[in-house]
């Protein structure tokens, strides 16, 4: 062959060029992240104090209702597990059953926060419906939901 090497891989002749190219392949699926694979599994407040079982580096996507024009929103609370790290967090129109008007002010949102399960293990995710400028108190509204990550 011109211009082309020939190689021993794995006790056989091979051309260099096809050995780059496998070599380039293997590297590019080790490459590929575990978050390509990662599966989401949303959860509402309907799923308030059960158990979500997901697996090492899913995602987990908590919706709760909000009305930030009174001051209220939702807080991930310093207790809360360490295996789940809050990757992103946005909000979003709540849907309502029928309603199709725009966007208006104090009409309640979703608040939408995205975690990544980070290690195995269980805990507690914890989040409590305050106004950022007052202390959080026994009262306020809580979420908590068990997190199982395998």
């Amino acid at each position: 062959m011109q211009g082309e090497e020939i190689v021993m891989l794995f006790d056989r002749p091979v051309c260099r060029i096809d050995a780059v190219r496998w070599l380039l392949m293997l590297v590019a699926l080790a490459c590929i992240s575990q978050a390509a694979f990662a599966a989401t599994k949303v959860i509402t407040d309907a799923d308030k104090g059960g158990v979500v079982h997901v697996k090492l580096a899913d995602q987990l996507e908590l919706r709760l209702k909000a009305n930030p024009s009174t001051g209220f929103m939702w807080y991930i609370e310093k207790e809360s597990t360490p295996l789940v790290k809050l990757v992103h967090m946005t909000q979003t129109e709540a849907p309502e059953p029928g309603a199709s008007q725009p966007a208006m002010v104090g009409r309640p949102v979703l608040q939408v926060f995205t975690f990544e399960a980070r290690h195995i293990g269980d805990g507690v995710l914890r989040l409590h419906y305050v106004r950022s400028w007052e202390k959080p108190t026994p009262e306020d509204e809580r979420f908590e939901i068990r997190v199982v990550i395998e």
